[in-house]
């Protein structure tokens, strides 16, 4: 009776977390953290760190928002490891895994019992075995405690660069043997396992930088009945994935791949299988879960703006989630996006040359970057009208479609009547005389009969028609389309009116949100202490724009380590959406365009009572020691003795070429409201940082 019992809540905790799986990939959102705020993030963001220590990049994940913790990954995470270490209670009771927000395939294990795992390698393995050899990898660097060994090592570290690097990989490469073995030995194989898996484990890692699925990309993806792209725009043939378990792992961490195979081979020679298995916990959860990592990897190449990426992964997704709401949206995101860079950016960064990759992703980055601007806004336009039509209560969709035709309109000067009613290769000599009735709907209101005015007329297709002029041949016809067509052209005239209105008005505000600065000074060789430079140069500078706000009648809000080790789970997942805002704000290259996460940014807004972000960019490098100012007071002090000792002090002093960049946003729209940058040689660079940055929060105060 006891086991019946048993068994009958353990099928039901399986039942019920298959449901609820099932229904969290079908209406996914982005994870978001539950349950308490883990007491090592606030340990861990109190230390003293800098990024050469283990911590340091836990800190900095933290930081950035990238730790995951109570979501379903954890909870799968947490399952593996409990199957792993039944015998080793203890050492269970030591452990914490998290996520890592990152679509590269890795785990990392800490001195602490700190074990990070990433979306990337949950995303790529293919059963939960493969999964479960990963951790107990991870568990074995703990246990043998590599990290304070390596430590120790690196402390003595001496002699020539090439020398060091070389006996460092090398001891590092010992210990990734001795993890893999340890790791089978003492807690693999007191599970249940399957051995036979393990060969394919080193298949996912050995091809790692591939995408989920290696399918075709059809040209009906991206064509229909009634236009096409020309054939060169597509590759006849595909590169080959070249085979990666040959490499030579010199100057690599992790022994290659071949020599790590072949070493497990002989671990597990003869040992049976019989009574092992691929999965313990349901073959449909580890399904769903790792749906749910391959989502998460989309929306980090979203916010990333990877986009050939995003089209192969989704279109790969897509097979098997036709209807699927948010792998729709990134789609529409993804050519949304490209189409935004091929028309204001200069970036090339959003689409990976095709000649550097392999397999069928090739056929997707060749074809993007072959796209035209215009075809680029039109196949936007079309993804984004086909979501809006099936969701049209996601206010994503149509900020998105009139954001294009503005494009079109505004930018390449296209209009209504520059896209036909036929389909392409239909002859205009070959159109017989169609008429559409001239009569408007009498029974609608004064706005419904706005819309009809300028449809009366077919428009047909001349030899000047290129493949972008019938790309909305189905959808020409709609009423709000065209309505919306001809409306974007006004609409932009009153936008330009009003900005030149508000110039020199003083903007209204109370509060201000103020980012992490971006400091990036250049050394020619790197160095720790030019590193700790680069972080006291970063606090000091978040400092100054907080004392600046304050002067300047302004509430500031910021978040520094001391703020992020009080947060609760609530606040922390507020502060991981401004991070993920953030970056995709940054990806933008100062664009003005509507955010994948846009709508949560609003809600944040809110709750914060800010809209507007102050981002200050700072670079500093060394100028020559001998340039014309220090040389014209050395012949000043020879025609005046007087200003000699100056002149000297001048000569002595090192000199900096500083740049500092000011950028104050509305976060809820991303429209740049103020932007200034500033370039100069000084001795003190700190000094006319600090008074730069004071002066131009003045300026935008004062509306200048």
């Amino acid at each position: 009776m006891k086991r019946f019992i048993v068994a009958l809540l353990f099928l039901s905790v399986v039942f019920t977390g298959k449901v609820w799986s099932q229904s969290f990939v079908d209406n996914f959102h982005t994870l978001q953290s539950a349950g308490a705020y883990p007491a090592d993030f606030t340990n861990i963001m109190q230390q003293k760190t800098n990024a050469k220590d283990f911590n340091g990049f836990l800190y900095g994940m933290i930081k950035e928002g990238r730790v995951l913790y109570g979501t379903p990954l954890n909870e799968y995470v947490e399952h593996v490891a409990d199957n792993l270490l039944r015998d080793y209670p203890q050492l269970r009771s030591e452990l914490r895994f998290y996520i890592l927000k990152s679509p590269v395939v890795n785990a990392y294990a800490f001195d602490e019992g700190i074990i990070l795992v990433n979306e990337g390698l949950i995303a790529q393995v293919s059963n939960e075995a493969e999964l479960a050899f990963v951790i107990a990898h991870e568990i074995a660097h703990y246990s043998e405690k590599h990290h304070q060994l390596l430590g120790k090592y690196s402390a003595r570290g001496g002699g020539d660069k090439m020398s060091y690097y070389l006996n460092y990989r090398f001891r590092s490469r010992e210990q990734e043997a001795v993890a893999d073995r340890v790791g089978v030995d003492k807690y693999y194989s007191h599970s249940i396992y399957s051995y036979a898996v393990l060969d394919g484990l080193y298949d996912v890692l050995q091809y790692s930088d591939l995408p989920f699925d290696e399918i075709p990309f059809e040209r009906s993806t991206v064509e229909t009945d009634f236009y096409h792209f020309p054939d060169d725009y597509f590759l006849t043939k595909v590169a080959p994935i070249t085979n990666r378990s040959e490499t030579i792992d010199t100057l690599y961490t992790h022994p290659n791949i071949s020599k790590r195979r072949a070493a497990m081979k002989l671990q597990i020679l003869g040992k049976s299988d019989a009574g092992r298995s691929s999965f313990i916990q349901p073959v449909e959860l580890f399904n769903e879960v790792r749906n749910m990592a391959r989502m998460e990897c989309i929306a980090y190449w979203l916010r990333e703006h990877e986009f050939d990426e995003v089209v192969y992964n989704c279109h790969v997704m897509q097979k098997t989630m036709p209807d699927n709401a948010f792998l729709q949206k990134a789609m529409v995101a993804a050519y949304y996006g490209l189409s935004k860079h091929k028309n204001y950016s200069q970036s090339n960064l959003t689409v990976t040359p095709y000649k550097k990759v392999e397999g069928e992703k090739q056929q997707v980055c060749y074809f993007l970057s072959k796209l035209s601007k215009l075809e680029t806004s039109m196949l936007a336009l079309r993804y984004a009208w086909n979501a809006w039509e099936k969701y049209p209560e996601d206010p994503y969709y149509m900020k998105v479609i009139k954001d294009v035709m503005r494009d079109v309109v505004v930018n390449n000067k296209k209009k209504y009547t520059d896209f036909s009613d036929y389909p392409m290769g239909v002859k205009a000599d070959s159109i017989a005389n169609e008429t559409v009735s001239t009569e408007l709907d009498q029974s609608g209101n004064k706005y419904e009969k706005i819309k009809q005015i300028g449809q009366v007329e077919l428009v047909r297709p001349n030899d000047k028609f290129r493949t972008f002029n019938y790309m909305v041949v189905d959808i020409h016809r709609d009423s709000t389309f065209a309505a919306l067509m001809n409306t974007m052209m006004v609409e932009e005239d009153n936008s330009s009116i009003m900005k030149f209105v508000n110039i020199g008005k003083k903007p209204d505000i109370k509060k201000i949100l103020i980012v992490d600065p971006v400091c990036d000074i250049k050394k020619k060789y790197y160095s720790e202490r030019a590193e700790k430079k680069t972080e006291r140069v970063e606090h000091n500078l978040t400092r100054t724009l907080v004392k600046s706000a304050k002067k300047l009648k302004l509430d500031p809000i910021y978040f520094d380590a001391k703020t992020i080790s009080k947060f609760n789970t609530n606040q922390y997942n507020d502060y991981v959406i401004l991070k993920n805002w953030y970056r995709e704000y940054l990806s933008s290259d100062g664009m003005e365009m509507c955010f994948f996460q846009q709508e949560e940014v609003e809600r944040l807004s809110r709750i914060l009572g800010c809209q507007k972000l102050c981002l200050v960019g700072y670079t500093r490098s060394d100028t020559r020691f001998m340039f014309y100012p220090k040389m014209q007071g050395l012949w000043q002090s020879v025609l005046c003795p007087y200003v000699a000792p100056a002149a000297v002090l001048q000569f002595a002093m090192p000199r900096y070429n500083t740049r500092v960049v000011m950028l104050i946003s509305d976060f809820t729209t991303g429209e740049q409201e103020y932007a200034s940058s500033q370039s100069y040689d000084s001795p003190m660079s700190i000094s006319y940082l600090n008074a730069t940055v004071y002066s131009e929060l003045h300026k935008y105060m004062k509306g200048k």
